[in-house]
């Protein structure tokens, strides 16, 4: 090898983020400890010449070890953060999620590529997608997606509905968000007139056109429908509506994960009282009932009945007639 791929070789395993020595870097390179001395020297140098390109990028030593003090990419913990959280979102089917993740450990240390590729080997063996196998494209859409929501432009779908049913639909696209195991479209349609909320789950989109045409709201007005995401349940749409409810399980927490917009009225030793703004909708019902005898709702009446109802035919369920 010479001495210009040697320099260019160890550049790149430095920006990689492995540590490396003098000796070893002789040793691997057949050449004298002199030679890497001088490596080092022009390496430093090419750094402190072009700080507009590097930054504060240095090539500092310790123990006889070189490598590079930047911290613009992802480190090890970083990464396995990252790695874990993609892998618990579900949204990918196996493939495209092994594409992603090697990409992602591309540029580390060689030591640290094998035990992030050990790593996510063992999870692979029982990771199940949430999805039905459609996300090869789906890092497209969202890009493609999010800037027709930039360009400010309506859109047109074909959207297949929950009954298989195909439906064209003409919207205003608010934002993309990620929800329980799915990406969601959240746009209102432009011929309703209340610029209501609606939720469209990305793998059910089966073509998207932009159109010349602007959506007309303001930046204030579209904040604020992005903002529905936070007084929604399971992606179920709904009129707002003021909730009242007691608490009395052992994590509020979890309860205030589900109703971002909780906010506690009393509290004593048995139990905590909130309020919640959210999009009523089935979706609600479904979230309160998840905490089973842990949460009473009070009010309003609405509310208060909807339970009664679902809990009524939740019941009916339950019974069997004497001998059964």
């Amino acid at each position: 090898m010479d001495k210009k791929s040697r320099i260019l070789m160890i550049l790149y395993r430095l920006l990689t983020g492995e540590h490396i020595s003098q000796q070893e870097l002789a040793s691997q390179y057949e050449v004298e400890p002199r030679s890497i001395r001088r490596d080092i020297a022009i390496l430093r140098q090419f750094l402190s010449e072009n700080r507009e390109l590097v930054g504060d990028l240095e090539l500092l030593r310790k123990n006889e070890v070189y490598y590079l003090n930047h911290t613009d990419l992802l480190q090890p913990d970083e990464l396995l953060f990252v790695i874990k959280v993609l892998i618990g979102s579900r949204v990918m089917d196996q493939t495209k999620l092994k594409e992603l993740l090697d990409k992602l450990i591309l540029g580390h240390a060689r030591q640290e590529k094998e035990f992030f590729k050990n790593l996510f080997k063992d999870d692979m063996k029982s990771y199940r997608s949430a999805g039905e196998g459609e996300s090869a494209d789906l890092f497209e859409r969202v890009w493609k997606l999010e800037g027709m929501i930039r360009r400010g432009n309506a859109i047109r779908i074909r959207y297949e509905r929950l009954d298989n049913e195909l439906v064209d639909r003409e919207l205003y696209p608010v934002s993309v968000v990620f929800s329980e195991y799915y990406f969601y479209l959240l746009a209102c349609r432009t011929d309703k007139d209340d610029m209501m909320v609606i939720y469209y789950r990305l793998d059910r989109i089966k073509s998207i056109k932009e159109l010349n045409q602007k959506v007309s709201l303001d930046i204030n007005g579209r904040y604020e429908l992005r903002d529905a995401k936070r007084h929604n349940q399971n992606m179920f749409m709904g009129k707002r509506l003021r909730i009242r409810f007691v608490y009395t399980g052992p994590s509020l927490e979890a309860i205030l994960d589900k109703f971002p917009t909780a906010e506690i009225v009393r509290r004593d030793e048995r139990e905590v009282e909130l309020t919640a703004m959210v999009e009523y909708s089935r979706g609600t019902v479904m979230e309160l009932l998840s905490q089973g005898s842990w949460i009473r709702v009070l009010g309003p009446e609405k509310v208060l009945k909807d339970m009664q109802e679902e809990l009524r035919v939740m019941k009916s369920y339950y019974i069997y007639s004497t001998g059964t």
